[in-house]
């Protein structure tokens, strides 16, 4: 082993599926790890290279298969938006074969890699979506690994004051401390319930690792041998214990981003009360549920709750607006829907493209509408502006429960919502009227910009494990286990929770009864 100073290794970031949002917390941790001198490379699908394109020190890209239609992730994601917690784990399994099934391609390519010397890597850093191929390199050519989470892993360090499984709690109840028993029993029902569309999953996953020549399956391991980074923290996340290899590293965010263009810079200094509205990229609503945030807006500007919106819209959803309808305002104006396309109304802005970060941080934005996108969770907090929460799929219903519990904001069901549900919440986040959310906004804001500097921890962490990983071998032999794994996991689970000795101890107890 070098010197410290010289403990320069090559290091390759992984990304597959799930959109940039997942290759970007991958990309910090590069950055850091840049930093520090290491060769950082980035694989991920082809037509996605240029995801590195404001991350210079990536020299080498590689492709690891074709990506996602825009077709088939059209259906995928208008199948979730559908989604609702009594529809159960279905459609959340077929969603899970959607993304598992770029697997193979990334296996192949993968180990490809790992086979040439001269490329292969020293260590991966994988988003969770693309960590099963990393951890098959783990196995096989002993390259330890990093997988990063947007949340506590499903399954991992389970505790029994958290119900269900993280993500999956169909009431929103995150921890037992104020839930029912109905509740609690819910929650874990929802597991065993899911068992009929786990089971052909199973069988599914199995048949495509044999046919790509991997006869063997990852162990579904409550304490993991290899290092888990979650790009959340805990006050947005429910504290619990976790094991050595498992950290909670985020909020990770860029030290930079885009500034306001000149537009929507003067609008937000015209506009002191701007809500800023963003459902992200994959959310594609219908022209009837458009409508119904239109609406809701301009009640709000009706009643002076606010007086200016920013609403990022992409160009499909865009595309669903009825443009030949206009409203009317309570002062006898009105919008019309090509006014709004264009630009054209004096207190509204609805870009395509939003500076997201530049919008949260200037002081006039006083409320932000998002679907509860893990980046768009961390981001509010970190800039500190209060939240109206509208989750559609995945992780961004269980962030909206997360963002209410906070106290930064509130949360609406997407499946019952109205015009005036809307306006409603906007009015009582914007007035405040005990202060609770102000106070709440502050504190939370406080916690994430702390705590966004351990992107440089989670740096530490995966040299340390590097190093541990290199000096414990010698000549492809294991002279000791993981210095980060707890011994109970190297144990039979009756020797390390001493079932032998309550047997005994009981067993003697016993007698000595008897004998009595």
């Amino acid at each position: 082993m070098a010197d410290s100073h010289e403990f320069r290794r090559r290091i390759l970031l992984l990304a597959t599926t799930g959109g940039f949002t997942h290759a970007a917390p991958v990309l910090e941790i590069g950055a850091v790890l840049a930093s520090r001198g290491h060769e950082v490379q980035f694989a991920t699908c082809a037509g996605q290279e240029d995801w590195t394109a404001n991350y210079p020190f990536i020299k080498t890209v590689y492709t690891v298969g074709p990506a996602a239609s825009e077709d088939d992730l059209d259906v995928h994601y208008e199948t979730m938006r559908l989604w609702r917690h009594e529809h159960g784990f279905g459609p959340m399994m077929r969603s899970k074969n959607f993304f598992d099934n770029f697997w193979t391609d990334t296996y192949k390519s993968l180990r490809s890699l790992c086979e040439n010397d001269s490329t292969r890597p020293d260590f991966i850093v994988a988003d969770f979506f693309a960590d099963s191929a990393a951890r098959d390199m783990f196995k096989q050519f002993n390259i330890q690994l990093a997988s990063v989470w947007p949340q506590m892993p499903y399954a991992m360090a389970p505790v029994s004051y958290h119900p269900g499984q993280p993500g999956f709690q169909a009431d929103g109840v995150l921890t037992s401390e104020h839930a029912s028993l109905s509740s609690r029993f819910w929650n874990e029902f929802v597991v065993l319930a899911a068992l009929p569309a786990i089971i052909p999953w199973l069988i599914w996953t199995k048949r495509m690792r044999v046919d790509a020549g991997v006869n063997y399956s990852h162990s579904l391991l409550s304490k993991p041998d290899y290092l888990v980074l979650v790009n959340s923290f805990w006050g947005l996340e429910a504290p619990k214990e976790l094991p050595p290899l498992m950290a909670p590293v985020g909020p990770i965010l860029s030290d930079e981003y885009l500034s306001l263009d000149d537009d929507l810079a003067q609008f937000l200094s015209n506009h002191d009360r701007t809500i800023y509205v963003c459902l992200g990229t994959h959310v594609n609503l219908p022209g009837e549920e458009l409508e119904k945030y239109l609406l809701g807006f301009i009640q709000a500007l009706d009643e002076d709750s606010i007086n200016g919106v920013i609403w990022s819209i992409p160009q499909k959803p865009r595309a669903n607006f009825d443009t030949v309808k206009s409203y009317s305002l309570s002062d006898g104006s009105s919008i019309s829907i090509t006014d709004l396309l264009n630009d054209s109304h004096p207190h509204f802005r609805l870009p395509i493209f939003a500076p997201q970060r530049a919008i949260l941080a200037h002081p006039h934005t006083v409320l932000f509408l998002t679907h509860g996108g893990g980046s768009s969770a961390n981001e509010t907090l970190f800039h500190g502006t209060p939240v109206l929460a509208i989750g559609y799929f995945f992780d961004q219903l269980c962030n909206s429960a997360r963002l209410k519990a906070a106290g930064v904001g509130m949360s609406l069901d997407k499946s019952y919502l109205t015009p005036s549900s809307i306006s409603s919440a906007i009015a009582n986040i914007i007035k405040d009227e005990d202060g609770s959310f102000a106070l709440n906004v502050r504190r939370m804001q406080g916690i994430a910009v702390l705590n966004s500097k351990r992107k440089h921890a989670a740096a530490d962490l995966i040299e340390e494990v590097m190093i541990d990983q290199e000096l414990r071998f010698k000549k492809g032999v294991e002279l000791r286990p993981m210095h980060l794994q707890t011994a109970d996991m190297r144990m039979p689970i009756w020797k390390a929770r001493n079932w032998d000795m309550w047997s005994i101890s009981l067993t003697g107890l016993a007698v000595s009864g008897m004998t009595q």
